[in-house]
This record gives C-alpha cells, structure tokens and sequence, in this order.
C-alpha cells in the first residue's frame, strides 16, 4: 500500500507540475474573475518555476517508491501533500483570485495528507524481516517481539 500511495501521490501532482509548467493559462479554471485579469507574463513565468518545483517533487515520490516504506518518508510524503492544502485554503480566503473550484485540489491534497499519516501511523518501522509492512491488528507479526 506505501507504494500505491507514493505513486499515486506523485501522479496527482505530476499533472499539475505539467500544466503549470507548460500550460499554466489552464489554471485559470481555478481562477475569478479577478484572477484571471491579474495573469500576466510576470505570473506565468512565476507558474513555470512552481510547475517545476512540483515536478522535482514528483521524481522524489517517485525515488521513495522504489525503496523500502518507512515511517519517516511517509510522514513526508504526507506533510508534502499537506503543505499545498494548507496554501490553498489560505490564498482562497486572504484572496480574491480564487473560485470554489480551486478548493477541489486542495481537498484532494488533504485527503493525500491524512491516507499518508495513517499509513505512516500503521507501518512498523523496525529492523528486520518486517521492515516496511503494515501492521495488522489480527496477526501476531504486529506485535513487537518483547
């Protein structure tokens, strides 16, 4: 499941690092009025360097996948899908550039935030053969040997 999650995580993200990349117009869809007409070649090269910033995201995501799960790389994994979801809620009331649509990526990001720290929560993170598994509350292996 740590692996499903972490390349989930990173595929929701790699559409947004692509689009405000590369078309960052589409955006737009989040946008008021208001922040439609505050778009100019300054915020879109703004856009650019985020989209970016998201896509180096992305390979971490990505590079965590491959490894071994621990409780320390979910809880980032988690606290990356939180921090956008926490910018988004505050830039959607301090602004008045943002839709109620811009609420449903933040949403989503929360939702990445809490799955990552409940998977976090039930992983064990101990040496040996266990490593990287979730714990089970029906099987004797959750329990550490004492």
């Amino acid at each position: 499941m740590p692996r499903t999650y972490l390349r989930t995580l990173a595929l929701f993200y790699l559409g947004f690092g692509l689009i405000t990349s590369f078309y960052p117009r589409l955006m737009q869809l989040f946008m008021t009025q208001q922040g439609i007409d505050a778009s100019s070649a300054f915020s879109d090269q703004v856009w650019f360097h985020g989209g970016f910033d998201i896509l180096s995201i992305c390979i971490l995501l990505f590079a965590f996948s491959t490894m071994p799960a621990t409780k320390t790389t979910l809880r980032a994994a988690a606290t990356v899908a939180l921090f956008p979801s926490v910018a988004i809620a505050y830039t959607f009331v301090a602004t008045p550039f943002w839709s109620a649509l811009f609420l449903l990526p933040g949403a989503a990001s929360f939702a990445f935030a809490v799955f990552g720290f409940a998977i976090a929560h039930r992983l064990e993170d101990h040496q040996g053969s266990h490593r990287g598994r979730l714990a089970s509350s029906f099987s004797s292996e959750s329990k550490p040997a004492g």
